[in-house]
């Protein structure tokens, strides 16, 4: 019976995506609210759903979702994102050991790297899967545990494998950039906490930033400009901007 009770709450929250403890009750009357909230505690624990604010959202629609917004963020922008890629592979040396940063402009770069003996670590599911394609490439993933809305691993894991591994170049990307402080943010503490590390133990760290990141301002700051060494940018990059920034020793590409 409880099992059958289940499946048929399970079956609900995936046809409907996302339902309310008020909507569950009203499609199963017989069941009592408090039953309602232990079998979506259970259902959690299985991986099948995710308890939010006042009802549930299956594992489904939260990747459909996460895959809709990443596709939509990959499509804008495509041509600068390309040419930023293409002048990062020239930067780029065969047999360096290369931590390449989540993001859609990162995943352009991952395309366009050549197959070549690099030896590549990433937080990014997406971007280890693009390197994998190509045959001579190491890919190291790191440890972690994975966060549901952009496929990255993050937390304690990943910062403590972070300290075992020699990065000779850091090919990072950010949400937004503000010049009048030098701050390069992105929107997720876990993440902010990521780069911050990769930064601090890179030889080199090039930065990918196409120009409709500036002015943008997102909640953590992970980085200043003088940490970073390349700032690789499209044509569209403000001239005055661009020579501000090579004023503070940072080259800009």
């Amino acid at each position: 019976m409880k099992k059958n009770r289940l499946e048929q709450i399970k079956e609900i929250i995936e046809k409907y995506g996302k339902v309310t403890y008020e909507e569950l009750g009203n499609l199963l009357p017989d069941v009592s609210n408090m039953t309602l909230r232990r079998d979506l505690i259970t259902l959690e624990e299985q991986n099948v759903i995710l308890r939010i604010r006042g009802g549930a959202i299956s594992v489904d629609e939260i990747k459909k979702q996460s895959e809709q917004e990443f596709v939509t963020r990959f499509s804008d922008n495509v041509q600068e994102k390309k040419e930023i890629a293409e002048k990062t592979i020239k930067l780029i040396s065969p047999k360096s050991c290369i931590f390449i940063d989540s993001g859609s402009t990162t995943l352009y770069f991952a395309k366009e790297l050549p197959n070549n003996n690099y030896y590549i670590v990433t937080n990014a599911l997406n971007v280890a899967t693009e390197i994998l394609r190509k045959s001579l490439p190491t890919v190291t993933l790191l440890g972690g545990d994975v966060n549901r809305n952009n496929l990255v691993t993050i937390g304690k894991s990943s910062l403590d494998f972070l300290d075992t591994i020699n990065i000779e170049i850091a090919v990072m990307t950010a949400t937004g950039f503000t010049p009048e402080k030098g701050c390069f943010t992105c929107g997720s503490q876990d993440e902010m906490e990521i780069k911050n590390a990769v930064i601090k133990s890179a030889s080199k760290v090039i930065m990918l930033l196409d120009s409709s990141k500036v002015g943008k301002n997102t909640p953590y700051t992970f980085s200043k400009l003088d940490n970073i060494n390349y700032l690789v940018v499209d044509k569209g990059f403000p001239q005055n901007l661009r020579e501000k920034i090579e004023a503070t020793g940072t080259i800009v590409v």
